[in-house]
């Protein structure tokens, strides 16, 4: 199992050198990847309920939800990091234009030489729904719009001059170069708490991967089993399948975890035991047990929500997991 970080490209404590400290740190410490995640609007709601790095005490009512756009920080990113891989989780793909964004992550791909993973989804039901009629995309029509723009955008990678007529993309004769790396893969963001039956559908027909996020271990297996039978029953080969799983992480114990944890805990999820029962809490001996759990599962890589007040403690976590947790899995 590989661990990626998530960076602060939204929350408490998104900016710049924020970013860019915790990437290069990352990075010095031998992390496989960093992640952003994906929106276009992003307001003073959302900056306070969907704390996705840092920590909730962390926010202060004058704050400016301050959301940095996944393409471009990750492009910019790639000009700093030499080694480290870069990961988007999720593209809210019916969004953007495929033609466009097609472009945009060749490119950035054959820059970074290979480095770029990018998950893509219809767009969570809870969040997106004013991103959707502020770009005049239909919201009820989503999955079928992603599906659509996932084969848009396979052929505008694999093909040299490839046409698509389907009812949301039309383009003839797209001749899109350069053509990203054979590494670039295209990952189906799906299944929050649970399992979603549609996202392993666009696994099994459309993906080369799949991200959920804040799964047991036993959901994980249940899901790959599906998404196998699937493959066998279209008749594809699913040796290759990438398991990106996103979870709440901080280190400690005691008193002091869950003063730190606790809050940001209790606001994603239904209950604080819920949350501990679906996000890595503890000591590394703990958080290592349970990653084994999830890597008999199946994962095969682990994306760290760390939750900390500041940077400083940021930093402090990163060490001690790649230290004390990662050997354990290299």
């Amino acid at each position: 199992m590989k661990f990626g970080v998530r960076l602060p490209n939204s929350g408490p404590l998104a900016d710049r050198l924020n970013i860019v400290k915790t990437a290069e740190e990352s990075e010095r410490l031998g992390f496989h990847s960093v992640w952003v995640h994906d929106h276009i609007l992003w307001g003073i709601q959302q900056h306070r309920g969907h704390i996705s790095a840092g920590a909730a005490q962390s926010l202060s009512s004058v704050q400016e939800p301050n959301f940095y756009e996944s393409v471009t920080t990750v492009s910019y990113l790639a000009g700093k990091c030499e080694s480290i891989n870069f990961g988007i989780a999720v593209v809210i793909l019916p969004l953007r234009n495929p033609l466009v964004l097609g472009k945009q992550l060749a490119n950035l791909d054959v820059l970074s030489r290979g480095r770029l993973m990018v998950g893509v989804a219809p767009g969570a039901p809870n969040i997106t729904k004013p991103e959707f009629e502020a770009v005049g995309v239909s919201y009820h029509e989503r999955g079928k719009i992603t599906d659509e723009y996932i084969s848009a955008l396979r052929k505008l990678w694999m093909e040299p001059s490839p046409s698509y007529s389907g009812k949301y993309i039309n383009f003839n004769d797209a001749q899109l170069f350069p053509k990203p790396s054979f590494n670039l893969k295209l990952l189906i963001g799906g299944g929050e708490r649970g399992i979603s039956e549609r996202a392993l559908r666009r696994v099994v027909e459309l993906g080369d991967g799949w991200i959920p996020a804040y799964l047991t271990p036993e959901e994980i297996r249940v899901g790959l089993d599906r998404v196998k039978q699937g493959c066998q029953r279209v008749g594809r080969t699913c040796d290759q399948m990438i398991v990106v799983h996103e979870m709440f992480t901080c280190l400690g114990d005691g008193t002091s975890l869950m003063q730190r944890a606790g809050p940001t805990i209790q606001k994603n999820f239904s209950s604080l035991e819920e949350g501990e029962k679906r996000s890595l809490l503890g000591s590394p001996d703990k958080i290592i047990k349970k990653l084994e759990s999830y890597a008999e599962a199946g994962v095969t890589l682990t994306e760290l929500k760390f939750i900390y007040p500041d940077l400083q403690t940021l930093m402090q976590m990163l060490g001690i997991f790649s230290s004390e947790i990662m050997p354990c899995f290299s």
